[in-house]
C-alpha cells in the first residue's frame, strides 16, 4: 500500500531524511556512533477480550507480547528505552492508573497513588525525568498535569490547565504531547467549545489555540516532528478520521490520503516515520507511514491494535 500527502501538505520528512545523511562530526577517520534504532509499542485486543501491550520491529517479523505480558493501553517509552509508562485497564473497583515498567519480566509498578481518581495518557518528557498526563484529581473532566518521576513515584504534581472562569461546563484537557526540547506541551482541549489543539509552555503559561473551533470536526492526539516545526494529529469529522500535519509557525495544514480511518499518530524520534492505528473494513491494525508520504507499511496481527508509540532499541 502506498500513500501521499494531500496538496498543500508539508515536506519536513524529506528534509529530515536528507539531513541524516549530511554533516560531519567526529575526528578524522573516527567512525560515527551507530544511529539509534526504534521499534513500535502498542496495545492490542485479543480474541479472548484481553488487551495487552505489544512490541514490533519494522522488518516484517510478527509482533510479540511485551515482556511477561502487561494489560493496558497507550504505552509511552522513556527516551533511553529503559522504562515505559502505560495506562491500566479500569475495573469496577480501580480506575485507570499510570503504570511503570522498568523490567519487562517483572510486574508493572503503579505511579498513581492508591485512591487516585482516573489518570491516563502518560507521556515522557525528553529529559526522561518528567511525565505529562491526564488526571481527574482536581476536575471530573480532567486536566493536563506534569510530575517528576522520582524512583517509582510521582512527585511535585502540578495542574497546568485548571478550569477557568467562562469555560464551557464540560471542558476536558487531554492527550498531552511534549515538544522535542521539553519546553512546550501540545494537547487537545474543549475549552473553546469543541475539541481543538492548544499549545502552552511546560509551566502552563502562554496558552494559545492552534486549530480552529468547529462544530464540523474535532482534533486529537498531537505528536511533534523531531525538529519541533510540525504536529501530526487526528481529525474526526463527518468524513471519518484522518491524519493531518500542521505547521506550528504558520498554521499550514495538509492531510494524508489513506483508504480507511486513521487514528492516534505517533512520530518516530528519528523523523522517518509516522505510526497510526488504521481501521480498514472492520479491522484495526498499526500502520507506519514514511514522513515524506511515499510509503505505508501495515503491521499485521490478529485482533484490534491501537495506541502506537516508539521505543529505542537497546544495544546489547
Amino acid at each position: 500500500m502506498r500513500g501521499r500527502w494531500s496538496a498543500g501538505a508539508l515536506t519536513a520528512g524529506l528534509l529530515l531524511q536528507a539531513g541524516l545523511g549530511c554533516g560531519g562530526g567526529g575526528g578524522h577517520g573516527a567512525a560515527p556512533p551507530p544511529a539509534a534504532a526504534y521499534d513500535l509499542v502498542f496495545d492490542g485486543q485479543n480474541p479472548d477480550g484481553s488487551r495487552l501491550l505489544y512490541r514490533a520491529s519494522l522488518d516484517g517479523r510478527a509482533p510479540q507480547v511485551l515482556g511477561a505480558g502487561f494489560a493496558g493501553t497507550r504505552p509511552s517509552a522513556r527516551p533511553d528505552g529503559r522504562a515505559l509508562v502505560f495506562t491500566s485497564i479500569p475495573t469496577d473497583l480501580v480506575p485507570s492508573q499510570l503504570m511503570l515498567i522498568e523490567d519487562p519480566i517483572q510486574p508493572a509498578v503503579p505511579l498513581s497513588p492508591p485512591g487516585t481518581p482516573p489518570e491516563r495518557e502518560g507521556v515522557w518528557a525528553p529529559d526522561g525525568l518528567r511525565l505529562a498526563f491526564h488526571s481527574q484529581m482536581e476536575d471530573p473532566d480532567g486536566d493536563v498535569f506534569v510530575a517528576e518521576v522520582t524512583g517509582r513515584a510521582l512527585a511535585n504534581r502540578r495542574n497546568l490547565t485548571p478550569p477557568q472562569v467562562g469555560e464551557p461546563l464540560v471542558s476536558p484537557d487531554v492527550t498531552p504531547a511534549w515538544s522535542p526540547d521539553g519546553t512546550r506541551l501540545m494537547f487537545t482541549s474543549y475549552r473553546s467549545g469543541s475539541p481543538a489543539l492548544w499549545l502552552m509552555n511546560a509551566d502552563g503559561s502562554q496558552l494559545r489555540q492552534l486549530t480552529a473551533t468547529s462544530d464540523q470536526h474535532g482534533d486529537y492526539f498531537p505528536t511533534w516532528s523531531p525538529d519541533g516545526r510540525e504536529i501530526a494529529f487526528q481529525r474526526i469529522s463527518l468524513k471519518g478520521s484522518r491524519i493531518g500535519i500542521l505547521s506550528v509557525a504558520s498554521g499550514a495544514l495538509g492531510f494524508f490520503d489513506f483508504d480507511g480511518n486513521a487514528y492516534a499518530p505517533s512520530w518516530s524520534p528519528d523523523g522517518r516515520w509516522i505510526a497510526f492505528s488504521g481501521l480498514v473494513g472492520d479491522e484495526y491494525d498499526i500502520y507506519v507511514c514514511a514522513a515524506a508520504g511515499t510509503e505505508i507499511r501495515r503491521i499485521t496481527r490478529p485482533g484490534a491494535d491501537q495506541g502506537p508509540g516508539w521505543i529505542r532499541r537497546l544495544v546489547p
